[in-house]
């Protein structure tokens, strides 16, 4: 990774700072407190400064306007590995007050965030350089951390006056920081150039808190506290000769420092010897060919090296290089060659999800439509409604023109998983293709709605009760209380940006 782009350490300073200041317009006013050279404890700080209701809100405006501005990466098979990876540390934190929710940004550039309400996005650039999953996994329990620690409230304590920028500017340049982050970073150096050295150091004294709640969740969870500092010190030795570094940089803690502190934890926490992780090595793989720069045809070349590089005792990686031959093959139209690789795998793991997906997309780029279907209703059959496995038998089922099948497993679905915006376009397109107009633009809304566009949301919803006769006032009642619940969502949006 070259100098010119965002470093990890340097947008931790630029979402925190942005998201306090962000939290600050939304208090009427804060006390400002002594500063302590301890380090606050857990639970005790910012108890009365943000109510839960409030943090949920706000993230839930904040995370639809990534949806509809933010290069979010919506893979069924790295959003089930990522979240699977992310609750497995959350069940291990202290402190949680709410589910949290895990998302993948598609950017090279080595970065994670995390924001009010439990959401925390991870760049694809992160799970590259990590080496195995206790890296990545050192990586996101710090940011679940700094949610359970209340970092953003507690900050408000430190801060006597509203800073002067709008909701709309702050959430603006933090979506650009994902997306371009250099751009990002123009808009937000702007918004901040009032911010004193204080609440600076304080955002150090943060960075190092959740380090550690971070590392004792890592370890609890059954990872190698190890991670972090490895992690670490990786990225300090890409920098540290770096000629354009970016200059917020100046302003954050050096690497060193937290290096150095990560390893005396570390060297406190148990010492486990974790076995290598097969979804992680897969995980990674599919990030690399999928949504990396590289074309197929070089990335083909680059895993037929992986695997004869990788050593006889690590068979994780060596399936794991197959298994990126077979996504390069299939993104070449060598469908037969891409069949062989993934049969072999699935062989030696069945309910594999990764294989699952893969062996989907070869028989429908086939035009195996009948074949992919018996294939995906056995496995929805053994775990209905898992994400990986409905998506592919919806996606399947359109290719195919079975929409009645893809109807009834997406309504099962959504029940359960109301912000998954994959299963409302397949259902849109199921209902699009099959002639329901009504169920058509109903969908479409509500794809709209997670994105936060909610005037073109109540259209969509107008033209579906236009379209239902006069004798539906049951279905009529319904869309008609839709809209209403789409019009509190606008005006709760509004009230949170004229704060």
């Amino acid at each position: 990774m070259g100098g010119n782009c965002m470093s990890f350490w340097g947008i931790r300073w630029l979402a925190l700072t942005a998201a306090w200041l962000l939290t600050a317009m939304l208090t009427f006013s804060s006390a400002h407190a002594q500063q302590r050279p301890d380090l606050p404890t857990i639970g005790t700080a910012a108890g009365g400064t943000m109510s839960i209701d409030r943090e949920r809100l706000i993230g839930d405006y904040y995370m639809r306007q990534m949806r509809a501005q933010a290069p979010m990466v919506e893979d069924p098979v790295l959003k089930e590995y990522l979240s699977d990876l992310g609750n497995r540390l959350v069940r291990h934190s202290d402190n949680v007050r709410f589910p949290f929710t895990f998302f993948w940004i598609r950017d090279p550039n080595i970065n994670a965030f995390a924001f009010l309400g439990g959401y925390i996005g991870i760049h694809t650039g992160l799970i590259e350089q990590a080496e195995d999953e206790s890296e990545l996994a050192s990586v996101v329990a710090h940011e679940i951390a700094h949610v359970t620690q209340r970092h953003i409230a507690r900050n408000m304590e430190r801060m006597s006056a509203a800073a002067p920028v709008s909701i709309a500017q702050v959430i603006g340049g933090l979506i650009l920081a994902m997306a371009n982050p250099q751009l990002g970073m123009a808009v937000m150096t702007g918004s901040m150039a009032g911010i004193q050295q204080r609440q600076i150091n304080y955002t150090r004294q943060f960075e190092l808190e959740a380090d550690r709640f971070g590392m004792t969740t890592l370890a609890e969870a059954g990872f190698d506290a190890q991670g972090a500092p490895r992690f670490f010190s990786r990225l300090a030795a890409q920098y540290r000769y770096s000629t354009q570094v970016p200059q917020y940089l100046v302003t954050h803690p050096l690497p060193e420092s937290r290096i150095s502190d990560t390893r005396a934890r570390a060297d406190q926490l148990p010492d486990r010897r974790v076995p290598p992780s097969l979804q992680f090595e897969l995980a990674k793989t599919r990030v690399a060919v999928r949504y990396g720069s590289t074309n197929a045809r070089d990335m083909l070349t680059t895993m037929q090296a992986n695997e004869r590089r990788a050593e006889h005792n690590h068979q994780h990686k060596k399936d794991a290089a197959r298994y990126g031959q077979a996504l390069a093959l299939y993104e070449l139209e060598r469908y037969a060659e891409a069949e062989d690789i993934v049969a072999a795998l699935r062989e030696k793991d069945p309910l594999n999800l990764f294989y699952i997906d893969t062996t989907t997309d070869i028989w429908l780029g086939q035009r195996r439509f009948d074949e992919a279907i018996e294939f995906l209703t056995e496995a929805y059959i053994r775990r209905p409604n898992n994400q990986v496995i409905t998506l592919n038998l919806a996606y399947a089922a359109n290719r195919g023109g079975n929409y009645e099948l893809s109807v009834k497993i997406l309504n099962d679905y959504i029940l359960h998983n109301r912000d998954d915006r994959v299963a409302y376009e397949l259902l849109f397109e199921a209902h699009q293709q099959s002639g329901d107009a009504v169920a058509m633009h109903e969908a479409q809304a509500e794809v709209l709605i997670l994105r936060g566009i909610f005037d073109m949301a109540i259209e969509e919803l107008h033209h579906a009760y236009s379209k239902l006769p006069d004798n539906r006032t049951l279905a009529r009642q319904r869309v008609q209380g839709r809209i209403d619940q789409v019009r509190r969502l606008n005006n709760d949006r509004e009230r949170v940006m004229n704060m």
